[in-house]
């Protein structure tokens, strides 16, 4: 999360929440993480239908009092969606938005694009995460982003997708530290830090134009990927 906890790329309106649910949790999913990374593409004059699965961490490290503390997760709520077309709603199921590591849920998202909504959406997503450790108990709100909609109008996305899926990182969440890193390029440089600034050791292999990044020697919690492809940065935050 920003700062703290990565969570969780959910599609969703500023409609009310209605309490029907249209999507079935997939129980075969055991890693923590949002699947896919990425939405479909949406096309206008055609309904979009569309489902995320989700499965929560555990555990990870927080912020409390100036101190970095192991706390478990009890729940992580989602509460707001920023950059979504105005005409498309969703439904979770569990009705409230409301996971956990113990199973899996969905977000069905539907919506109706128009002519003039082709183009793409730049998503970020408002969540609060509800942490444990001992008797504290520590409501997180966090904001991610890098997560993009492409509503396609004319049968060529290429103009849309071309930002799309420059890096993409799974599973992220990662129960054992491993993650695989794809991109447009391979990386020139890679470097992980904490999120104090410090530096930290990993091994890195590439195979097939994917890099393999391991830092499961590290304590669980959140780090920042900081890497260039081709002449641009790129910052991503990656959850052990």
């Amino acid at each position: 999360m920003k700062r703290l906890l990565l969570f969780f790329p959910l599609f969703l309106s500023m409609a009310i929440l209605s309490v029907a649910q249209n999507c079935t949790p997939d129980g075969t999913i055991t890693e923590p993480g949002v699947y896919p990374e990425q939405p479909d593409t949406a096309y206008v004059d055609v309904a979009y239908d569309f489902s995320f699965q989700i499965l929560a961490i555990k555990d990870t490290t927080v912020i409390f009092a100036g101190q970095t503390i192991t706390a478990n997760i009890d729940s992580v709520r989602v509460d707001n969606v920023i950059g979504l077309p105005s005409n498309f709603n969703y439904t979770c199921n569990p009705s409230s938005c409301t996971f956990n590591w113990k199973a899996v849920g969905c977000v069905n998202v539907k919506g109706n694009p128009t002519k003039n909504q082709a183009g793409l959406y730049d998503l970020k997503i408002a969540t609060t995460a509800f942490a444990s450790s001992g008797i504290l108990k520590i409501p997180t709100p966090d904001t991610t982003e890098g997560y993009q909609l492409v509503i396609q109008g004319d049968g060529s996305a290429s103009i849309f997708e071309a930002k799309k899926e420059v890096v993409a990182i799974y599973p992220n969440p990662s129960a054992d530290g491993v993650f695989q890193l794809t991109a447009k390029e391979e990386p020139r440089s890679i470097r992980i830090t904490d999120l104090q600034g410090k530096n930290i050791v990993f091994e890195g292999f590439s195979s097939n134009g994917i890099t393999t990044i391991d830092i499961s020697n590290t304590a669980k919690g959140v780090y920042l990927l900081n890497l260039k492809v081709g002449e641009h940065f790129y910052t991503k935050k990656i959850v052990h």
